[in-house]
């Protein structure tokens, strides 16, 4: 086995790090595996924790959400961290040590950048070869930060930006609904966790705020989700299609015209926010039988937190 990937220490153990921190003193060519599979362990336990926050907003309607059992969820983290960070199991660790190494057969993702950066990729000869002097490199553009590309327009980044993101629409869409603003932010909000758990479709984003499944009617783009459900009172997962739209405008459109319809009636003619919501639950629109009153809530705070008011408003 690569010696690579026989060591058990964890970045965690103290008594490990100090040894570490000597050997790296003696021979830092050595140290520098062990290093990297610690990094490797820190990167990993870094996307663990964010996994798991992601699914912090279903944690309140959860049987298992006690002290206790996340004490042991951590601990079974950990020791999931340690494991497979032990085996190299990203492959991190083996391309921190072939660049901090010196390994000349890896070329620096620096180099690649941009056409002038592949040119003069391609055109490094050895030192003893006869070459013409290199003419300037034409400068590389910046490129956008990271969070931009992974995190486009609109953000969700914070529950304050992802309501600055969809007021505008909000309001359109509650115009022709009678309703207010605040109740469909909230409705989207706890549809998507605050637009943290918006529906994947492809490499992007279904853009569906309202969790809309495609059924056969539906001409569109769909995307395929096991989501919970509730039947008889229990979550069960099914699998089911869900509408894709090409951005929020799109998916607060069809939210009008998905409600327009007989078997929405009631709730549209409730004349008010309360009514309107529980029109929905009542019809069907969501198998949680607390539906209603969990939206209501979410409108509450949207309504009474400072830091929560969109921009613009008084």
């Amino acid at each position: 086995m690569d010696p690579l990937k026989q060591n058990p220490n964890h970045y965690m153990d103290l008594a490990a790090m100090d040894d570490l921190r000597q050997k790296a003193q003696a021979d830092p060519n050595a140290s520098l595996k062990e290093v990297a599979l610690q990094f490797e362990g820190i990167f990993l336990g870094m996307m663990l924790k964010e996994m798991r926050s992601a699914s912090a907003v279903l944690e309140s309607d959860s049987p298992f959400n006690s002290q206790t059992s996340k004490f042991y969820q951590d601990m079974q983290d950990q020791q999931l961290v340690s494991e497979l960070s032990s085996q190299g199991a990203l492959g991190l660790a083996d391309l921190i040590v072939a660049q901090l190494g010196g390994d000349d057969a890896l070329t620096p993702a620096s180099a690649l950048r941009g056409q002038a950066g592949m040119a003069m990729a391609a055109s490094v000869t050895p030192s003893s070869a006869v070459t013409e002097p290199a003419a300037e490199p034409e400068p590389v553009l910046p490129r956008p930060p990271l969070a931009a590309a992974v995190n486009p327009e609109p953000d969700f980044s914070q529950p304050r930006s992802f309501v600055d993101s969809l007021m505008p629409h909000a309001r359109a869409a509650a115009d022709k609904l009678g309703v207010s603003p605040e109740l469909l932010v909230a409705q989207s909000a706890l549809e998507t966790g605050w637009g943290r758990k918006v529906l994947p479709a492809g490499q992007g984003s279904s853009n569906n705020l309202f969790n809309i499944k495609a059924g056969s009617s539906w001409q569109g783009d769909k995307v395929a989700i096991n989501a919970l459900e509730v039947e008889q009172g229990m979550p069960v997962k099914r699998r089911s299609e869900f509408r894709v739209y090409g951005d929020i405008a799109d998916s607060f459109s069809d939210f009008v015209d998905f409600v327009n319809k007989p078997r929405y009636r009631d709730a549209l003619d409730a004349g008010n926010d309360e009514g309107f919501i529980r029109g929905l639950q009542h019809a069907g629109y969501a198998t949680d039988p607390a539906y209603a009153d969990k939206v209501l809530q979410v409108m509450k705070r949207l309504m009474t937190d400072t830091s929560l008011v969109p921009k613009g408003s008084n």
